[in-house]
């Protein structure tokens, strides 16, 4: 298990999600069982955390100022408007 990118505190969201992600990509969408995530819950706590921690580290500005000046868009692609 990798680190989470929002911090200590978001760790065990993203192992939980990360456990329940796999077990249902395995024996749920590759068997054919499910087409529908399992684990989005999950997902919606962790993400929650790793914006939380993005914002009291003062990187989320950051982050949308980025997207801003080179905005994905075109498939990734860079754009010259």
């Amino acid at each position: 298990m990798s680190a989470s990118v929002g911090g200590p505190e978001c760790t065990k969201l993203k192992k939980e999600y990360d456990e329940c992600f796999n077990d249902w990509y395995t024996n749920g969408f590759l068997s054919a069982k499910s087409n529908t995530n399992e684990c989005e819950d999950l997902f919606i706590d962790y993400k929650e955390c790793v914006m939380t921690a993005l914002k009291q580290k003062e990187i989320l500005p950051l982050l949308e100022q980025a997207r801003q000046e080179s905005p994905f868009e075109a498939g990734g692609k860079f754009s010259s408007k």
